[in-house]
């Protein structure tokens, strides 16, 4: 039987009926991807968790403007050390790539590197790891 098969039931001079019948063949071979499996393995993985955006040392102090930076590295306020929270800024973790100045400085992150965390307590500053 062909895909579309035509009878013809009556014919007379002046009409013609005819019976059209579609056949339409649906194959059910399996593909060559095993969908489910591909699908099952990264069905779970959501990306909160990796949530992870970095800063560098060398970075760090563009996040205070120029007046407060000046009177800090200068030594203007001896009296108190610059505060970085990082969270509210949009980053999590700390590397620990340049140099900072002699300035003690307070950072509070989820995550540092060590080199960070050597680097800033050299220069006499404070970690505060946050959840």
């Amino acid at each position: 039987m062909s895909l579309l098969d035509m009878v013809v039931l009556e014919s007379t001079e002046s009409t013609q009926v005819v019976v059209v019948w579609l056949v339409v063949s649906i194959t059910t071979e399996p593909t060559s991807i095993n969908t489910t499996l591909v699908t099952s393995v990264n069905f779970h993985k959501t990306q909160n968790k990796f949530w992870k955006p970095t800063i560098n040392l060398e970075k760090l102090w563009t996040l205070v403007d120029q007046e407060t930076r000046d009177a800090y590295i200068s030594g203007d306020k001896k009296d108190t050390a610059p505060v970085f929270d990082l969270l509210p800024l949009g980053y999590s973790k700390l590397l620990g790539k340049g140099r900072l100045p002699d300035v003690p400085i307070v950072v509070r992150a989820r995550w540092v590197s060590k080199e960070a965390e050597r680097k800033i307590k050299e220069a006499g500053g404070v970690i505060e790891l946050v959840a």
